[in-house]
Protein backbone atom coordinates (compact mmCIF):
# COMPACT_ATOMS: atom_id res chain seq x y z
CA UNK A 1 0.00 0.00 0.00
CA UNK A 2 1.32 3.41 -0.97
CA UNK A 3 2.00 5.79 1.91
CA UNK A 4 1.91 9.56 1.47
CA UNK A 5 2.40 12.50 3.80
CA UNK A 6 -0.05 15.34 3.31
CA UNK A 7 0.58 18.87 4.55
CA UNK A 8 -2.71 20.74 4.69
CA UNK A 9 -1.89 24.37 5.46
CA UNK A 10 -2.41 27.71 3.70
CA UNK A 11 1.00 29.22 4.56
CA UNK A 12 3.49 28.64 1.69
CA UNK A 13 6.57 29.41 3.80
CA UNK A 14 5.50 27.03 6.56
CA UNK A 15 4.72 24.37 3.94
CA UNK A 16 8.16 24.77 2.38
CA UNK A 17 9.92 24.41 5.75
CA UNK A 18 7.76 21.52 6.92
CA UNK A 19 8.08 19.65 3.62
CA UNK A 20 11.90 19.87 3.85
CA UNK A 21 11.88 18.55 7.43
CA UNK A 22 9.56 15.69 6.45
CA UNK A 23 11.61 14.81 3.36
CA UNK A 24 14.77 14.74 5.48
CA UNK A 25 13.17 12.32 7.96
CA UNK A 26 11.18 10.25 5.44
CA UNK A 27 13.06 10.46 2.12
CA UNK A 28 11.21 7.45 0.69
CA UNK A 29 7.74 8.93 1.31
CA UNK A 30 6.09 11.43 -1.02
CA UNK A 31 5.02 14.72 0.60
CA UNK A 32 2.05 16.52 -0.97
CA UNK A 33 0.87 20.01 -0.06
CA UNK A 34 -2.72 21.28 -0.05
CA UNK A 35 -3.63 24.90 0.73
CA UNK A 36 -6.97 24.15 2.38
CA UNK A 37 -8.93 21.29 3.85
CA UNK A 38 -11.25 20.94 0.88
CA UNK A 39 -8.53 20.20 -1.68
CA UNK A 40 -6.91 17.74 0.75
CA UNK A 41 -10.24 16.05 1.41
CA UNK A 42 -11.04 15.76 -2.31
CA UNK A 43 -7.60 14.25 -3.01
CA UNK A 44 -8.07 11.61 -0.30
CA UNK A 45 -11.56 10.74 -1.60
CA UNK A 46 -10.17 10.30 -5.12
CA UNK A 47 -7.32 8.10 -3.84
CA UNK A 48 -8.84 5.99 -1.05
CA UNK A 49 -6.44 3.04 -1.34
CA UNK A 50 -3.46 4.77 0.21
CA UNK A 51 -2.25 5.24 3.74
CA UNK A 52 -2.03 8.92 4.69
CA UNK A 53 -0.12 10.69 7.40
CA UNK A 54 -1.65 14.16 7.61
CA UNK A 55 -0.35 17.30 9.22
CA UNK A 56 -3.44 19.48 9.42
CA UNK A 57 -3.61 23.19 10.21
CA UNK A 58 -6.75 24.45 11.94
CA UNK A 59 -7.05 27.98 10.55
CA UNK A 60 -7.36 28.03 6.76
CA UNK A 61 -9.70 29.55 4.18
CA UNK A 62 -12.35 27.59 2.25
CA UNK A 63 -12.34 24.58 4.63
CA UNK A 64 -10.50 24.82 7.93
CA UNK A 65 -9.10 21.91 9.92
CA UNK A 66 -12.29 21.41 11.90
CA UNK A 67 -14.35 21.29 8.70
CA UNK A 68 -11.90 18.76 7.27
CA UNK A 69 -12.26 16.53 10.35
CA UNK A 70 -16.06 16.71 10.10
CA UNK A 71 -16.00 15.86 6.39
CA UNK A 72 -13.56 12.97 6.78
CA UNK A 73 -15.55 11.50 9.71
CA UNK A 74 -18.72 11.55 7.62
CA UNK A 75 -17.01 9.66 4.78
CA UNK A 76 -18.46 6.19 4.27
CA UNK A 77 -15.47 4.77 2.37
CA UNK A 78 -13.00 3.23 4.85
CA UNK A 79 -9.86 5.37 4.84
CA UNK A 80 -6.44 4.72 6.32
CA UNK A 81 -5.37 7.95 8.02
CA UNK A 82 -3.14 9.17 10.78
CA UNK A 83 -3.98 12.81 11.49
CA UNK A 84 -1.75 15.19 13.42
CA UNK A 85 -2.98 18.71 14.11
CA UNK A 86 -0.10 21.09 13.33
CA UNK A 87 -1.14 24.59 14.27
CA UNK A 88 -0.05 27.94 15.61
CA UNK A 89 -3.19 28.08 17.79
CA UNK A 90 -2.45 28.37 21.48
CA UNK A 91 -6.14 28.29 22.41
CA UNK A 92 -6.55 25.56 25.06
CA UNK A 93 -10.05 24.84 23.70
CA UNK A 94 -8.52 23.82 20.35
CA UNK A 95 -6.24 21.34 22.11
CA UNK A 96 -9.15 19.90 24.12
CA UNK A 97 -11.36 19.66 21.04
CA UNK A 98 -8.57 17.89 19.12
CA UNK A 99 -7.96 15.42 21.95
CA UNK A 100 -11.66 14.56 21.98
CA UNK A 101 -11.65 13.76 18.25
CA UNK A 102 -10.97 10.05 17.71
CA UNK A 103 -9.31 10.73 14.34
CA UNK A 104 -6.61 13.00 15.80
CA UNK A 105 -3.41 11.19 16.80
CA UNK A 106 -1.58 14.23 18.19
CA UNK A 107 -1.65 18.00 18.59
CA UNK A 108 1.57 19.76 17.61
CA UNK A 109 2.47 23.43 17.65
CA UNK A 110 4.21 25.04 14.68
CA UNK A 111 6.89 24.87 13.60
CA UNK A 112 7.30 21.13 13.13
CA UNK A 113 10.56 19.87 14.59
CA UNK A 114 12.56 16.70 14.10
CA UNK A 115 11.97 15.84 17.79
CA UNK A 116 8.21 15.92 17.12
CA UNK A 117 8.62 13.35 14.37
CA UNK A 118 10.70 11.07 16.59
CA UNK A 119 7.88 11.05 19.16
CA UNK A 120 5.33 10.05 16.53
Amino acid sequence: MTKQILLIDDDPIVNFIHSRILQDHYPETEVLIFNNGLTGFEYIKQNPNRFYILFLDLNMPIMNGWGFLEAISAETIPLKLQIHILTSSIDPQDRIRAQQNKLVASYLCKPLKGEDLKKL
